[in-house]
């Protein structure tokens, strides 16, 4: 059975479970294509590895955690109208940088309706792999990531950074290390079971370069009228 914990991990190869208090939550992300097309263009000399081979388009498409939420504070959402519109986006601009949780599906929606750009964005759900917390039904499964707690605007992967658009650690220097990883990803680009997802933090927080903190295994789900 799966046990809803947090992974602490500060020192090299030693990983320490502790139990998880976060609730399930939904984030209004990016879709991936037009971040990978953007990274594409700001990265034109960047070698071929894992997620990014250099093409136009993707061998697996990522649908985690790791993708930009939008900007609250520079315009990429409209002004509010209604008192509930106001009130989530005092609360999300007051809460922004400890990663403000839409707790509700009528909150998502809200955010969502404001949005400049809709037709970049979707909306996911996660909740901690095991917990009892109640995920909307009639969202798919997309598979299980690794990453820190998870907020409106998403949350740093160790899955999308080494294996799909770098950004912060990076992936490792010859771009082998986790082939037979990369391998395992379905087509969400996420892993399918949870024992893949804990392996891979394992085997990644053995390396030196890697980062450290707290780390979640998130099972995250998608509406089935945004499944594409």
């Amino acid at each position: 059975m799966i046990r809803p914990v947090v992974f602490v991990s500060f020192e090299q190869g030693k990983i320490e479970e502790r139990p998880n208090d976060f609730r399930g939550r939904f984030s209004v992300l990016k879709r991936y294509p037009l971040l990978y097309a953007a990274y594409r263009e700001e990265q034109k000399n960047i070698r071929p590895f894992y997620g990014h081979p250099y093409t136009e388009h993707p061998e697996k498409v990522y649908n985690g955690t790791q993708r930009e939420g939008p900007d609250v504070f520079h315009g990429e959402l409209r002004e509010p109208t209604s008192f509930r519109e106001k009130r989530l986006i005092r609360r999300i601009m007051r809460e922004s940088r400890r990663h403000a949780a839409l707790r509700t599906e009528a909150d998502a929606m809200t955010a969502f309706n404001m949005l400049q750009h809709p037709e970049q964005y979707e909306i996911i759900h996660t909740k901690v792999a095991g917990s009892g917390d109640a995920f909307p039904q009639d969202w798919t499964f997309l598979g299980y990531d690794v990453s820190y707690e998870v907020g409106f605007d998403g949350a740093y992967s160790i899955l999308c950074d080494c294996l799909f658009l770098p950004q912060w650690h990076g992936c490792d220097e010859d771009g082998t290390l986790f082939s037979e990883d990369y391998a395992k990803l379905n087509e969400n680009g996420l892993f399918s079971n949870w024992d893949d997802a804990y392996a891979y933090l394992v085997k990644y927080r053995n390396e030196e370069w890697s980062e450290i903190g707290w780390f979640e295994i998130y099972e995250v789900r998608r509406r089935k009228a945004d499944d594409q």
